[in-house]
């Protein structure tokens, strides 16, 4: 009984070091001494200018070179926009370009000499108006896009918008009078909370733009020989705590800590706040030290500014830190939607394939694979998830809300779940902030990011030629037929191109020393090959899906050229095991997989692993980035031009009007019923939509039926119902149409499924409950015997040796072993080179399928037997650390796993890292052993000594 007792003391002893360890390790680190720096550092990470650029007048704010032409004009014209909530903004030339538009459009002031501040990631605006003396007025437009007017020539054209209001808010002192400041220091926080500039009443101040709260922190450069000392570089941290201020002419860069000041607020006097000059230190370590500009907060204890130098080769971007050293935290970070992420090649991460979080970052995605031949898993990590566009990526917002369902926003998290924000950013757990927050934390070596197939709504795009093929009266016509069709997708891809090049740019300027590449898309399938079952995309759909990502793979790599980022193109790392193109078993990507993972109604029709690469798929992703980057060491950004649209405007057209397209995956449930009502959400300043406007919803299309009319209010918002017709079913549309804020034709668009009947969504004649595709009309084969019929079996492999016949997936030379071939779109006639041995052809449409990039759904969960969690040493080709292996063929998925979540919902806390736990019993043994040794020894100098024992 002793024994036992001793042993558990010990046991508790552990428990509560290791639980100190585990809270010290996911805990908050503590904060940069900025103003008592007790070593410092510099490093020199590029010697090439940021990529960003400054406006000209507005020096402290940030802006990208954007090409665009003016509202009715076919002039191009340069400018250099920052974002906001509704667009980008020109501030040297007060020219919008709304979202959902690449037009600029002139923004008049409501006052001549009134100058427009873009508030970053808000839908408010800052208005500078001139003082009496020097300086400006500083107020605020609470809501601009519902004071603006618009201005129209003589023939009726929108040329311009005028605000036809004064702003709501003068900004104010603690003593109520207005704050007059210098607009060339004007700076804000990376998520927009806070705002600091230069009162020409005495003092820097940090409002804060949730309470309009003042805090004089410093004393303004004002009284030290006139006005040309205040042109100041500022910097503000994200979370308001350290300013950073450069100014030239008194040869001063002092870093302000604003937690430790003192005093009483009663005018705008500085208060006692810390500080140090590291000017001296920066002159010491970069040869011939001339200016300092662009400074700028990565993060809370790390500086980046651009040097020049009487020297030359000592020019470049810089970091600076209160540290002994500066260096890359992690070698590794992937960035991504669901083709980085892993969807499709299952053995999902736990935590990251639940009801709350759909990421699906697998143990087999392409990142975890560099990790695994490059690095090793503590270096490298992902935090790619499924759905991501370029907000989940880059934004900088304290309201941006996660993928996560109800997820709390950023702002949230810092201010009242600390904890759950450390473990998320700790473990590396996607969909709960956006995944620049990790480039900025961990500065990693390489930084690969791929996004794209979800801003231009590539899935619902797919989706949309799908859905209508999977019923018993498939559609005749193919999707995206008309020159129409295809000019809308072309200009959709051609203006979301800045905001790819902008997003590069910003995740550069967060990490100035980290390596980027931008990764394109994979083709999927070949168009002059055999289809098996569950390919369901007819020849000419094939042809136009090819041509979509390829014009795609082209404005990103665009993209990047205008950021400076090397574009690694991966078109064609799945050559040879494309879908229609070798043995169901042999291909590297899943064919159509029935839906179940949600959706209104619990229906979703495609599995959201439906046309994603497998885990083979990722193996020739990982070998096609190592051989194009010679492992990740190639730093030539290299040039791509304009994406060529030959290919895209060969449709004949129909002469419709060209709509500007606006896909929107939030803008129904995807799912309703005939003869009821379902809602209409869209946000207004997303996709450029006017303020107090009515649209019309229509099914199928812009020129489609008209089901009913929304309004939108003072902000462009819709929040409305209509009603689906009786007698509906199937796979459709649902098109919002009317003018945007450019005056273009838009259309906001979404698929959307109509099931059949409650009991038999499909209307086969096959029961839901006993129906393996309840979405998709069943062939009636499951050549592969393993319980789902070959039209939404994901991957088909390779039936049961005895008594099996039937062709393959259809390559091109046929194939004995396998599921019957089909030409596609030869609605069930076998192809004529497939093999003699075919199973009888079902008598339904086999030229449909679908693709869903991103898009909630799964039924059918599979998941490859191979390691959980971070383990991404896996049974699939060599265990070696060659990046050039062969991969294995013939992988099947098997049943699904069940793994533990990763992180628990938001209020159960704390959060256990398991690793150290199991450790427990063996560290327990030993101290059991060793407490058993020194009882033995003093047994026997007791015994020899004084003749007793220990007990």
């Amino acid at each position: 009984m002793k024994r036992f007792v001793a042993a558990l003391l010990a046991l508790l002893v552990i428990f509560s070091v290791s639980r100190t360890a585990i809270r010290a390790g996911s805990g908050a680190t503590d904060p940069p001494a900025w103003a008592t720096p007790k070593a410092m550092a510099i490093k020199r990470v590029s010697a090439i200018a940021s990529a960003q650029n400054e406006p000209t007048f507005l020096s402290n704010l940030d802006c990208s070179l954007v090409d665009y032409r003016l509202v009715a004009s076919s002039t191009m014209q340069t400018g250099c926009f920052s974002p906001t909530a509704f667009g980008l903004i020109d501030s040297d030339s007060d020219t919008v370009i709304y979202n959902g538009t690449d037009e600029g459009l002139p923004l008049l002031p409501f006052l001549s000499n009134q100058v427009l501040a873009p508030w970053p990631e808000a839908g408010n605006l800052i208005s500078l108006n001139p003082a009496l003396v020097n300086g400006s007025y500083i107020s605020l437009y609470k809501n601009p896009v519902g004071d603006l007017q618009e201005q129209r020539n003589l023939l009726g054209q929108l040329v311009s918008k005028q605000l036809t209001a004064a702003p709501e808010l003068r900004l104010t002192d603690p003593a109520g009078q207005p704050l007059v400041i210098n607009p060339q220091t004007l700076a804000f926080s990376d998520g927009g909370s806070w705002l600091v500039a230069e009162d020409l009443n005495g003092s820097f101040v940090r409002i804060n733009l949730a309470s309009l709260d003042v805090l004089p922190f410093a004393p303004s450069y004002l009284g030290n020989n006139g006005y040309n000392l205040l042109k100041s570089q500022v910097a503000v941290s994200h979370d308001g705590h350290y300013v950073a201020i450069n100014n030239e002419a008194t040869g001063e860069f002092k870093v302000y800590d604003l937690t430790s000041c003192s005093g009483t607020i009663a005018n705008l006097a500085p208060l006692n706040c810390r500080s140090y000059d590291y000017r001296s230190f920066a002159a010491s370590q970069i040869g011939g030290l001339k200016s300092v500009r662009h400074v700028r907060f990565i993060n809370g204890g790390l500086l980046s500014f651009e040097a020049t130098s009487s020297d030359p080769s000592h020019d470049g971007i810089y970091e600076l830190a209160p540290t002994a050293s500066i260096t890359s935290l992690i070698d590794y970070l992937g960035l991504g939607d669901s083709y980085t992420s892993g969807e499709g090649a299952f053995d999902y991460l736990s935590g990251t394939d639940t009801v709350e979080n759909v990421c699906h970052l697998s143990a087999h995605s392409y990142p975890l694979l560099l990790t695994r031949d490059l690095f090793n898993s503590q270096a490298g990590h992902s935090v790619a998830c499924s759905g991501a566009v370029i907000n989940d990526i880059g934004s900088t917002s304290d309201n941006y809300r996660g993928q996560v369902k109800d997820v709390p926003s950023f702002q949230q998290l810092e201010q009242s779940n600390v904890a759950l924000l450390n473990s998320v950013q700790t473990n590396f757990v996607p969909g709960y902030i956006a995944q620049q927050h990790f480039v900025r934390q961990y500065q990693p070596g390489v930084t690969t990011v791929s996004v794209g197939g979800n801003d231009i709504g590539f899935g619902d795009i797919v989706q949309t030629c799908v859905e209508p093929h999977l019923s018993l009266h498939p559609a005749g016509n193919s999707c995206f037929n008309s020159y129409e069709d295809h000019q809308e997708l072309e200009r959709l891809i051609d203006r979301t191109v800045p905001r790819w090049a902008a997003l590069y740019k910003q995740l550069k300027a967060e990490a100035p020393g980290t390596q980027f590449y931008v990764i394109g898309y994979p083709q999927i399938a070949v168009d002059n090959g055999n289809c098996a079952l569950n390919v369901h995309l007819n020849h000419d759909e094939l042809v136009f899906t090819s041509e979509i990502i390829d014009y795609l793979n082209g404005g990103i790599a665009q993209a990047a050229t205008k950021a400076g980022v090397p574009y690694i193109d991966i078109s064609q790392a799945l050559d040879g095991h494309r879908l229609c193109e070798t043995s169901s078993y042999n291909v590297a990507v899943n064919g159509l997989t029935a839906g179940g993972d949600g959706g209104a109604f619990g229906i979703n029709v495609l599995g959201r692993e439906s046309y994603h690469p497998n885990a083979l798929g990722h193996e020739l992703i990982e070998q096609a980035i190592l051989r194009q980057t010679h492992n990740l060491q190639i730093k030539d950004p290299g040039s791509a031009g304009p994406p060529d649209p030959a290919k895209l405007n060969q449709a004949p057209p129909t002469g419709r009007a060209i709509n500007t397209r606006l896909p929107e995956p939030k803008l129904t449930s995807g799912v309703t019923k005939a003869g009821k009502t379902t809602a209409i959400k869209i946000s207004g300043s997303k996709n450029g939509l006017k303020p107090k406007t009515a649209y019309k919803v229509r099914l199928d299309g812009p020129a489609g039926t008209v089901i009913g009319t929304v309004n939108s209010d003072d902000s462009g918002d819709v929040d409305g119902t209509v009603t689906v017709p009786p007698g509906t079913s199937g796979g459709h549309t649902v098109d919002v149409t009317g003018d945007n804020q450019a005056d273009e034709p838009a259309d906001v668009t979404q698929p959307i499924y109509i099931p059949v009947s409650d009991d038999d969504y499909d209307g086969d004649g096959l029961p839901n409950n006993n129906d393996s595709c309840p979405y998709a009309v069943n062939s009636g084969i499951d050549s592969d015997q393993d319980g789902i019929d070959d039209s939404c079996d994901p991957m088909i492999s390779q039936p049961p040796a005895s008594g099996s016949t039937g062709g393959g997936n259809g390559g091109t030379g046929g194939q004995a072993d396998g599921p019957p071939a089909v030409t596609p779109g030869s609605n069930g006639s076998s192809a004529d080179n497939s093999t003699s041995n075919e199973a009888p052809m079902a008598t339904w449409a086999t030229d449909s399928g679908g693709l869903a990039i991103d898009e909630p759904s799964v039924t059918v969960a599979a998941s490859f037997n191979l390691p959980d969690t971070t383990n991404t040493t896996r049974a699939l080709g060599s265990a070696t650390a060659n990046p050039f292996r062969l991969p294995v063929k013939g992988i099947k998925p098997t049943a699904a796993k069940s793994h533990p979540p990763l992180l628990p919902p938001f209020d159960h806390l704390p959060v256990i890292n398991w690793p150290p736990w199991l450790l427990l019993p063996v560290l327990a043994w030993f101290l059991i052993l060793l407490i058993q040794l020194i009882r033995q020894r003093l047994n026997k100098v007791c015994t020899k000594n004084k003749g007793f024992q220990l007990q």
